[in-house]
């Protein structure tokens, strides 16, 4: 636990990468600059979390839009949330779950689409944790202000018309993230499926395998580290778990379409290829 003398001013620490080991946040919890953010539902949180945690729905960071079920939120109200958690501009936060990081991944991509960088997965989760005999609290925690700036980021996001062009002029490799069988059914043109699910160990709750078996495995698709990818699912859930991966094993041109298959499947022109 780390405690600053009081008004003395506090630096958040350095994350070690976009995955950190139970280890390292057993060691910080307590810094005021570390915010820890649950995502599992409330029966779970409210039985047992890591200490000082702040919970969120993962529905809490979308909303309908068009034909888009849980398009993120717009940037005012995605600062006011951040805020509520308790979450301040320079924090270091980390976001966990119990399903392989997939939902904390969602708030890791909104989090650096408004200009958050400072952010990572607590491997392996809540199971993790708790397993490696990590501290637990129940109940409520207690409420904690913060103060987030956004400053929107365009090289992390990819919507409608930006898809568009790259579909156009090939520039960019789209990834749909989706099962074989959805892919199957319909995807957008030139796009490689890649199931999301294909980057978690086998028997663990970690979130990526092997950095170079992953590398291996994209580039037998043609997916490079120097490629511009696009990333893409249903609704962008799943996608947020390989754009994490991605750029966790080295990828650093890794976008995500937000409003994915279900926006572009409502907006295909008649005769688009399927």
């Amino acid at each position: 636990m780390t405690n600053a003398p009081p008004g003395a001013p506090t630096i958040a620490p350095v994350l070690p990468g976009l995955l950190v080991d139970p280890a390292w946040l057993r060691g910080r919890l307590g810094d005021p600059r570390v915010r820890v953010v649950d995502l599992r539902g409330a029966e779970a949180f409210a039985a047992g979390h890591v200490p000082g945690a702040a919970r969120v729905d993962l529905s809490a960071l979308g909303s309908a839009v068009g034909p888009c079920s849980n398009v993120l939120l717009p940037e005012s109200e995605f600062a006011a949330l951040m805020s509520s958690l308790g979450i301040s501009s320079g924090d270091a936060v980390i976001a966990y779950d119990d399903q392989w990081g997939l939902a904390a991944s969602r708030l890791l991509w909104a989090l650096h689409r408004y200009g958050h960088g400072a952010v990572a997965l607590l491997d392996g989760g809540w199971d993790r944790w708790t397993e490696e005999g990590g501290a637990r609290a129940s109940g409520i925690e207690a409420e904690r202000s913060g103060s987030f700036a956004p400053a929107p980021r365009a090289d992390v996001y990819a919507d409608l018309a930006c898809v568009e062009a790259r579909v156009g002029d090939g520039t960019a490799v789209l990834l749909d993230t989706r099962s074989p069988a959805e892919f199957a059914r319909g995807h957008i043109p030139g796009a490689v499926g890649w199931d999301w699910f294909n980057a978690v160990p086998a028997g663990s709750w970690g979130v990526a395998r092997d950095p170079a078996e992953l590398r291996a495995e994209w580039s037998a698709l043609g997916v490079e580290p120097s490629s511009d990818v696009v990333v893409y699912c249903r609704s962008g859930m799943r996608a947020a778990h390989t754009y994490v991966v991605l750029r966790h094993v080295g990828f650093e041109r890794v976008r995500l379409y937000d409003g994915s298959w279900q926006e572009w499947e409502a907006n295909m022109s008649t005769g688009r290829e399927r």
